[in-house]
């Protein structure tokens, strides 16, 4: 098995894929590898389609996913602003790469069966591991992920959402001769390959676990019987003067993974969207249940590498 990564910055698609190309094959060699997904950070639909056009001519990968971006990670930086492009290929002795398409009809009816889950995700069931690439004004990403909890349990599934456009129809998704601006796609992976997956969510909890006492939809009107501001603020004066500073990073709300979450990586990382200081409420980008165990959390970088 050989993996490689390779990036570039030029500005021109063609160019960018020209150099990545060259950065892969000196590592892959000439053939072609089993799997390749690009990332594609840059103004406008026809960067990402270009840049595919040129990549797959020249890395003609048996499996080829590409998705654009408004940043992108490369082995040594983060490019969070302009173009990158970022591209990781392999090849895969002895693995199975399923891959499938994702597309809201077909998932907003209802699956109630393994039968017909199949029908939507062939191979995902008993896989190694699940790589989900979608956009997110197109794709309901919280109804698929709950069906694959529940029709292919145990099997993990990593990924993310383009990022590239801030409004449907922006975003484009490519898998293999596959090209749209919705829905999304899979890759389900077998055989002789296995995998960890690390959550490094770059974030260090803060404070006590707070238990939800009201709420309404994404309000959180009450934490420990008492109004949900005022206990945060409470929490907020508990921290030692020598740690404030990390209060400048911003403040998250993080919802237990599991019934025995403690600490870091237990939770999922949620943005606090804003306050309603008459009702002493608090909103949360996530609809959380009674009696939750909450936390609030702040934005770490040593935690993120320490994590990985």
């Amino acid at each position: 098995m050989q993996w490689a990564s390779a990036s570039s910055r030029l500005d021109l698609p063609a160019a960018a894929a020209e150099d990545v190309a060259r950065q892969l094959h000196a590592v892959l060699g000439e053939a072609p590898p089993d799997l390749l997904l690009a990332f594609v950070s840059g103004p406008g639909p026809a960067r990402t389609s270009a840049t595919v056009e040129t990549l797959k001519a020249l890395v003609p990968a048996t499996t080829f996913g590409a998705v654009s971006a408004r940043g992108v990670v490369t082995g040594e930086h983060e490019i969070e602003q302009g173009v990158g492009l970022s591209v990781v290929a392999a090849r895969l002795p002895g693995v199975d790469v399923k891959p499938f398409l994702l597309m809201q009809d077909a998932w907003a009816e209802p699956v109630d069966s393994a039968e017909a889950f199949d029908l939507r995700a062939p191979g995902a069931r008993g896989a190694e591991l699940v790589v989900l690439l979608g956009d997110p004004f197109s794709l309901d990403l919280d109804r698929v992920l709950m069906l694959f909890n529940r029709w292919a349990p145990g099997v993990r599934v990593v990924g993310g959402m383009a990022s590239a456009s801030p409004r449907p129809g922006g975003n484009t998704i490519v898998l293999n001769d596959w090209m749209a601006h919705e829905g999304g796609f899979a890759l389900a992976l077998h055989g002789a390959i296995r995998a960890d997956v690390v959550v490094s969510q770059g974030c260090e909890p803060l404070g006590p676990p707070l238990d939800v006492t009201h709420l309404e939809d994404n309000l959180i009107l009450t934490l420990d019987g008492q109004p949900a501001i005022e206990r945060i603020e409470q929490v907020l004066r508990s921290v030692p003067e020598a740690d404030r500073h990390r209060l400048q990073q911003g403040l998250y709300i993080g919802r237990p993974a599991r019934g025995d979450a403690s600490g870091r990586g237990d939770y999922l990382i949620r943005n606090l969207l804003g306050a309603d200081r008459e009702r002493g409420a608090i909103a949360i980008g996530d609809i959380v249940t009674l009696r939750e165990k909450i936390r609030l959390h702040v934005r770490d970088a040593r935690a993120a590498i320490d994590d990985l």
